[in-house]
């Protein structure tokens, strides 16, 4: 069995990056309220879903070590970089215009992302992003009764 070496692949530098984020968002939503669990606050679920990016990274990162790892030829950088600013705009606008119009936006740009480049993907892109924006909020605000924190407006 040969000694375990640590090398930094594709995967490990890709689960650190993923890391990093979500411990970025751990500490953004600090200043929000957190509530109870039969009264969950605006931090509770961007914190779940920090959490839950933490745990999963921290598990493939594991995988990542454990495997022989693939020397890093070029990183791919461009998209992952892409959505983590999109995610960071959607903060800062979602306080301006508030939810439905900043989550429509967001979607748009990752399903714009998503799909690979071919004819009339635009129009899918609009109908998807509105269709998602519009369920969440369904779910959230009328049937959970979660408040969403309140814009500028």
């Amino acid at each position: 069995m040969p000694p375990f070496r640590i090398t930094m692949g594709r995967e490990v530098i890709g689960n650190l990056f993923w890391i990093a984020v979500g411990i970025f968002f751990v500490f953004s939503v600090v200043k929000l309220p957190l509530g109870t669990f039969e009264a969950p606050g605006p931090a509770a679920l961007p914190l779940g879903m920090a959490l839950i990016l933490i745990l999963v990274s921290l598990l493939d990162l594991v995988n990542a070590l454990r495997q022989p790892n693939r020397p890093i030829s070029g990183i791919i950088w461009k998209r992952p970089a892409f959505v983590v600013a999109s995610i960071f705009f959607y903060s800062v606008l979602f306080l301006f215009i508030g939810f439905l119009p900043s989550t429509f936006i967001l979607m748009l740009i990752l399903f714009g992302l998503l799909m690979r480049p071919k004819k009339n993907k635009w129009p899918i892109a609009i109908v998807c992003s509105a269709t998602a924006a519009l369920l969440v909020w369904l779910v959230f605000d009328l049937i959970l009764r979660i408040p969403f924190p309140q814009h500028f407006w």
